[in-house]
């Protein structure tokens, strides 16, 4: 057995603090690769960083012609926004059709993006869209 310390990060300085004192540390958003993994034993983190309750990692944004949406911002949310839907129907179309109605309740595209799975779906869509993803 490994021991896992979590943490609930309540803002992105405290997140980033967080990663930088552990050893091992992983950042969780949706949990919907993360936490299998760990089920599995393939990943054994030092600490956890919930980066669920930070408010400005999560929502979508529209400014003129650019529409942000935040790392921590589920499918589910994704896919009902009205501006996602008139800016870019086709994310709205692909995080409605993404894994079941568990994984669009729970994961993020920044999950999405920050696992690098080659057979997942969003950062194929991202680079198809010619979008720029904001470190």
């Amino acid at each position: 057995m490994y021991q896992t310390t979590y943490h609930r990060a309540s803002s992105v300085d405290e997140a980033a603090s967080l990663f930088a004192k552990g050893s091992e540390a992983k950042f969780l958003a949706g949990g919907q690769t993360l936490l299998p993994v760990m089920k599995q034993r393939l990943a054994s983190p030092s600490d956890v960083i919930d980066l669920g309750k930070i408010k400005e990692l999560q929502g979508v944004e529209l400014s003129g012609d650019v529409l942000t949406i935040k790392a921590a911002t589920t499918y589910y949310d994704i896919m009902t926004n009205a501006d996602v839907k008139k800016a870019i129907p086709a994310i709205a179309y692909l995080t409605s059709v993404l894994g079941d109605p568990a994984v669009r309740y729970r994961g993020t595209i920044g999950g999405s993006i920050a696992n690098n799975d080659p057979a997942a779906d969003f950062p194929a869509a991202l680079l198809a869209l010619g979008a720029t993803v904001k470190t």
